[in-house]
């Protein structure tokens, strides 16, 4: 039995830095973590950031292939859901200005003045389809 869940456990890492790895590998390709140090002014700290979204990738697969419930209630689940749509915010943020979407939109499409708007709705629709989401699981 030990030696299985140490087989687990090593798989789980295993998976983990493989998937990190290649997570890595294509966000800094596109030179996304530069851009999003470089927005919230944490440059120094580049690094640590880096680790942890290894750890977070290696300790989720562990999560994932043991099966491991963590008791978090209505109010944990929320805090753990606001930590992954800021992440994801912020990713999608820096990677789009990495790639200059916004201003090539805006020019396509003659919408500039409506920049702002169109930012609160792609907020406000990240914000509805998580609580559906949340709904449709059964957890609210």
């Amino acid at each position: 039995m030990l030696i299985r869940h140490i087989c687990y456990a090593l798989v789980a890492f295993i998976g983990g830095a493989a998937i990190s790895s290649g997570y890595f590998a294509f966000i800094s390709l596109i030179g996304v973590f530069p851009k999003l140090a470089e927005k919230v002014k944490g440059n120094r700290h580049y690094m640590l950031v880096e680790c942890l979204l290894a750890y977070g990738a290696v300790a989720g697969n562990i999560v994932y292939i043991f099966n491991i419930r963590i008791p978090l209630a209505i109010p944990g689940l929320a805090f753990v859901t606001l930590l992954g749509g800021i992440f994801t915010g912020c990713l999608v943020g820096a990677l789009a200005e990495v790639l200059n979407v916004f201003p090539i939109i805006s020019r396509r499409f003659s919408i500039r003045r409506y920049i702002p708007y169109i930012i609160y709705m792609v907020a406000a629709g990240k914000l509805v389809g998580s609580v559906l989401g949340l709904i449709s699981t059964g957890l609210v």
